[in-house]
């Protein structure tokens, strides 16, 4: 069963300037996305797994999604590990 994705619906987070602006639960380290990283923000507003979102911005990027899942993997374990992104087992 394939893991999904997507941004937890208790995250305060703005958009601003090119780039996205993420406050964690705690309150402490605000969190800011650039580039690729502000792309997968906006790809998380709906739930989806990692190959997915490799698949759209290497359509984006013009690279591999084999590259840019090695890319966002990380990224996508740490926005889990600081409670901005919910990770869930699909249907």
């Amino acid at each position: 069963m394939p893991v999904k994705y997507r941004r937890a619906s208790r995250t305060v987070w703005r958009h601003a300037h090119g780039s996205v602006l993420v406050l964690p639960m705690s309150g402490h380290d605000v969190m800011h996305l650039t580039g690729t990283g502000d792309d997968l923000w906006q790809l998380l507003a709906e739930p989806l797994t990692v190959d997915q979102a490799a698949r759209r911005l290497a359509d984006i990027y013009d690279r591999s999604p084999d590259e840019i899942i090695q890319d966002i993997a990380p990224v996508l374990d740490d926005l889990v590990a600081r409670g901005v992104v919910d990770r869930m087992n699909s249907v």
